[in-house]
């Protein structure tokens, strides 16, 4: 009949009571707010682990006793919202998201492929572990077409093979340049001789000529008995992607290794962690790059909306270097009209439209430069080759900047990068699709609306408060007038 008759009650506990200090650790005493869940998913979005949560959570409910959880339902709730979210798979929450961010920024790009088992292979800024040409051509090649076909001129790689094979299939006529800091540390690793890293490193950045080098190089060799060396023998054989010399007259920004992709690495590991599931990993790299973006939005409004401290004696320069340059460019410039107190003119010869002068350094006579420059056609071109290099006017341009009495530096002298102008060109998309709001999380919506009716709740709580406070002490003023009148008719005197 499937029914139960009770036939006694039995009112008293048939087992021992638990302790009241205890009783926060019942399962039906345990359980997390929905309020409590959207600061828990807020929280997890910025990077915040699960025991700072906690720790935050427990200050501010005032003690363990009354926050009304344990840590360990913190976790249970964490890997629940987790596994909502990747549901349909890891990779394809990562995918949806990245869909989504192409659908709310236009210029937004990502690309991915898959293998013979239809699971996601590569994605095209993942850093894959897979070092293979292969691997390389099909980055390279995916960044190609993100960037519109436009090849990159100069490349600087930390020596990887696979690499260069890919960057020669894919961009044949870019500059490759092989990181400064990575050969110094194999010098140092596979010749144990000693002095020979200092004299490697000096032929390095030798700002000679290639006839220069190849004798300097010879020397060295002499000098240290290295020929025949198999380390050396191999370095030599790229000496045309890490010699000064051979480099000479090739943009890199001034850049010498891959210092900017390892700093970037570094700063990118503050938001990542090593165990995040593929569709979180997206979301905070997103994160970091939203921050990257917003400190440069701010250098950006200090450029264009502050001035320039002056401090060098050549103010119209200086200050016309203020107003094309963006603020590190500028100081960067700066640096360079303090360098060109070391320079001096030795001669002057003029040819045509043009003026060539030699200049030396001091101490160092045996030294010399010369600048040629076009009064006819504005023109001006150093044999340091440093413009061309670096995108800056170097220290000997700047002399003969003095010496003809410029006060304006010649546009022929200015890289467009490094002007405030650089982004001009550049359109910033402040628009949002209304479909793709939807992608917006519903727990940290919540959690800010929470926020806001606990803010408003809290200020009226405090109005409330203050309303009585001033009720209470006109109370207390009428009641002790009140006592007072009513003594003086007890002792009569009224």
């Amino acid at each position: 009949m499937n029914k139960w008759i009770v036939k006694e009650f039995m009112v008293d506990h048939n087992h021992p009571l638990v302790e009241q200090k205890n009783t926060q650790f019942l399962r039906s005493h345990r359980f997390i707010k929905n309020a409590d869940k959207a600061q828990l998913n807020a929280m997890r979005g910025v990077g915040m682990g699960t025991n700072q949560i906690m720790d935050y959570m427990v200050q501010q409910s005032g003690g363990y006793n009354n926050v009304g959880f344990t840590k360990k339902d913190l976790y249970n709730h964490a890997d629940a919202d987790r596994r909502v979210h990747i549901r349909d798979g890891d990779a394809e929450g990562a995918l949806v998201y990245l869909c989504g961010k192409s659908e709310m920024d236009p210029s937004f790009y990502y690309k991915y492929n898959v293998d013979e088992d239809n699971r996601l292979a590569n994605l095209f800024w993942a850093d894959s572990t897979n070092e293979s040409v292969s691997t390389y051509t099909w980055v390279l090649e995916t960044f190609l077409d993100a960037m519109n076909n436009k090849k990159p001129l100069y490349v600087i790689t930390d020596g990887d093979k696979a690499m260069h094979k890919s960057i020669k299939r894919i961009f044949p006529n870019s500059c490759h340049r092989l990181c400064t800091w990575h050969i110094q540390r194999n010098a140092f690793t596979n010749v144990h001789v000693k002095d020979f890293t200092n004299h490697f490193s000096k032929f390095m950045f030798m700002e000679g000529t290639v006839e220069e080098f190849e004798c300097a190089w010879n020397d060295m060799l002499e000098m240290f008995n290295l020929h025949g060396h198999k380390w050396v023998t191999d370095i030599y054989a790229k000496h045309s992607r890490w010699a000064e010399a051979y480099l000479r007259g090739h943009f890199f920004a001034g850049m010498k290794s891959t210092q900017r992709c390892e700093s970037m690495n570094a700063y990118l590991n503050r938001f990542l962690k090593t165990r995040l599931k593929l569709f979180e990993f997206v979301k905070h790299f997103d994160r970091a790059l939203s921050c990257i973006c917003h400190n440069e939005a701010k250098t950006e409004f200090e450029t264009h909306h502050s001035s320039a401290v002056l401090t060098t004696k050549l103010y119209a320069l200086e200050k016309y270097a203020g107003t094309i340059f963006t603020r590190q460019s500028f100081l960067k410039f700066r640096d360079g009209m303090r360098n060109a107190e070391l320079f001096f003119p030795v001669s002057t010869e003029n040819h045509g439209g043009y003026h060539v002068h030699t200049l030396t350094k001091f101490r160092s006579l045996d030294k010399i430069w010369k600048v040629c420059y076009g009064n006819s056609d504005w023109s001006m071109k150093c044999t340091c080759m440093m413009f061309e290099l670096v995108g800056f006017p170097c220290p000997h341009m700047i002399v003969v900047m003095k010496i003809e009495h410029l006060e304006e530096i010649l546009k022929s002298c200015i890289m467009k990068r490094w002007s405030k102008l650089a982004k001009e060109m550049v359109q910033v998309i402040m628009t949002m699709k209304v479909k793709v709001m939807r992608l917006t999380s519903y727990d940290m919506v919540h959690s800010a609306l929470c926020a806001h009716r606990c803010l408003i709740l809290l200020l009226n709580r405090k109005k409330l408060l203050k309303r009585l406070d001033v009720q209470y002490k006109d109370s207390l003023v009428k009641w002790k007038n009140f006592v007072k009148i009513q003594r003086k008719k007890v002792n009569g005197k009224i």
